[in-house]
């Protein structure tokens, strides 16, 4: 009888996940997906403002699932799939030669080479990096950071380590009615086009890079598909949070990311530590 009940325990120790065994935690600012045998607790959640369920796995992969079903929600009907390219763009329909140049002031970090670990509890830094596994390719890696209002580029230092700064740009974000879903996402294979009407909002907006579901990074507002009918007001609000949860940004600024950001690059939306002298510095001259 006892050999039974030892034979029986041993199938059913087998049969346990490892995680069941598990009693380290990963912090994700140190290394996603190369877990340290002894180091403090923390986790992607903590830092990007959202909280797990219960008993679901505290790392950046509860949010980011290169595997999951596509997703088909947003106004235009088009569909969210992976694909490491993108159909070539024509920026010139709808527009005209004398598009305005409204750029964001360069950052004082770019060219930096910055830090990935971040000590548990706390926020990342506007200009910290962040880490990938090491299969992922892409040229950059694109990280917006809710409380300062700032988008920053990343390249690679080595594989799955994104934290040289190639771009930082203003932006407005959702409000807090109207939140941009933070965590972390893979640049769908949308089409990008010149223009694009919101109907929902009856505006038009240039450049639009699909996020997931009703969510872009795009440029300012427009009334018509013309440059002359710009709001001064989503310009004069760069900075600050002001969408229905989109990314605005400026055109010369999204026009880049939308040339160089192809599908599957991907995005980390977080909140950061208050860094209001970096908000000041990318804010583009008054109008």
């Amino acid at each position: 009888m006892k050999r039974v009940i030892s034979s029986a325990l041993v199938v059913a120790l087998t049969l346990l996940p490892a995680s069941a065994f598990a009693s380290e935690s990963t912090n994700v600012w140190g290394a996603v997906g190369s877990p340290s045998a002894k180091q403090e607790s923390s986790n992607v959640w903590a830092s990007v403002g959202s909280s797990p369920k219960k008993d679901e796995p505290s790392n950046v992969w509860a949010a980011y699932d290169p595997d999951a079903e596509p997703e088909i929600s947003f106004d235009t009907g088009a569909s969210e799939s992976t694909s490491p390219t993108l159909p070539s763009i024509d920026w010139t329909i709808g527009e005209d030669d004398g598009t305005p140049t409204l750029k964001s002031p360069d950052s004082p970090y770019l060219g930096k080479v910055t830090s990935v670990s971040n000590p548990a509890g706390t926020l990342p830094s506007s200009t910290q990096g962040v880490v990938t596994n090491a299969g992922y390719t892409m040229p950059y890696a694109i990280k917006v950071d809710l409380t300062n209002q700032v988008i920053t580029i990343f390249s690679a230092s080595e594989p799955g380590v994104y934290n040289v700064i190639e771009k930082q740009f203003i932006c407005s974000t959702g409000t807090s009615s109207d939140p941009t879903p933070t965590g972390v996402y893979s640049l769908p294979d949308t089409e990008r086009r010149a223009w694009r009407y919101f109907k929902t909002f009856d505006t038009y907006v240039r450049y639009a890079v699909h996020i997931k579901g009703n969510y872009f990074f795009h440029s300012l507002l427009y009334s018509e598909p013309d440059l002359d009918t710009m709001s001064t007001t989503s310009y004069r609000k760069l900075g600050t949070p002001a969408s229905h949860g989109c990314i605005r940004m400026l055109d010369e600024d999204i026009k880049w990311m939308a040339e160089n950001c192809l599908a599957d690059t991907m995005v980390f939306i977080m909140d950061c530590e208050e860094d209001e002298a970096l908000t000041q510095a990318l804010k583009p001259p008054a109008l």
